[in-house]
């Protein structure tokens, strides 16, 4: 006798979708207890619950790299992101897509988006230092923390001395390096003026540059025409 595909439920975000076949969809879900895994949504198209920044009760079924959502119902209100923050939220979704390993458990990961987005709705937020904090949760959650307490001799970062990041280690020494050890000294004690945060921008960049290799970030183009430069 046959038995019925066993469900699984969760609380879940859509990253990314896209149209399948006639009136489907394929949809990157994030959640804590799967962290990222991929659906066909039959019939999605027509579904509006379907949308990034919602957060979602769903349930799906199957085995290997593409499941089948089964139903989907609304967890509590979308998240509002408008302007710069909205393109904001689309890179979050991109870089969770493009670094994440599918089914990979990230309960604490999915706390900090929660939180990111809740900051960018917020209207007068900082919106590249909410960034900043969510690209270190995701390098730490990839096994790739960004250690700004230390260089990779293990040694308090100077405020005299320069640096540069080394790819998946750490911060060396350097004198001709391009990162005063005074502005990652404010960067890791939360001092967010004007330098902290163009500095970190490019700290971030770098170190995420090895994990998302040579295919440009559609988000990031999104920032260039929009003439913003939070990422």
């Amino acid at each position: 006798m046959a038995t019925s595909e066993a469900l699984t439920s969760g609380r879940c975000w859509v990253l990314h979708r896209r149209p399948y076949r006639n009136s489907s969809l394929l949809v990157d879900l994030f959640s804590a207890r799967n962290g990222r895994l991929a659906v066909v949504a039959r019939g999605g198209q027509r579904d509006p619950l379907l949308q990034p920044f919602r957060p979602l009760l769903a349930n799906w079924a199957g085995r290997g790299e593409l499941r089948s959502l089964r139903s989907v119902e609304a967890a509590g209100v979308a998240v509002s992101l408008q302007g710069e923050a909205l393109y904001c939220g689309l890179y979050l979704n991109e870089l969770l897509v493009r670094l994440l390993h599918r089914d990979d458990p990230q309960p604490d990961l999915v706390q900090a988006y929660e939180t990111a987005l809740e900051l960018l709705a917020v209207a007068d937020s900082p919106v590249d230092v909410v960034l900043r904090h969510f690209e270190m949760r995701l390098l730490d959650a990839m096994g790739y923390a960004l250690i700004l307490q230390h260089d990779i001799q293990d040694q308090p970062l100077q405020t005299g001395l320069h640096y540069r990041l080394l790819p998946e280690q750490g911060l060396a020494v350097d004198a001709s390096g391009p990162y005063p050890g005074a502005i990652l000294n404010d960067i890791a004690t939360g001092r967010w003026h004007a330098d902290a945060r163009r500095f970190a921008r490019d700290l971030m960049r770098e170190a995420l540059a090895p994990h998302l290799g040579d295919r440009p970030l559609v988000s990031r183009s999104l920032f260039r025409y929009a003439g913003k430069g939070a990422t």
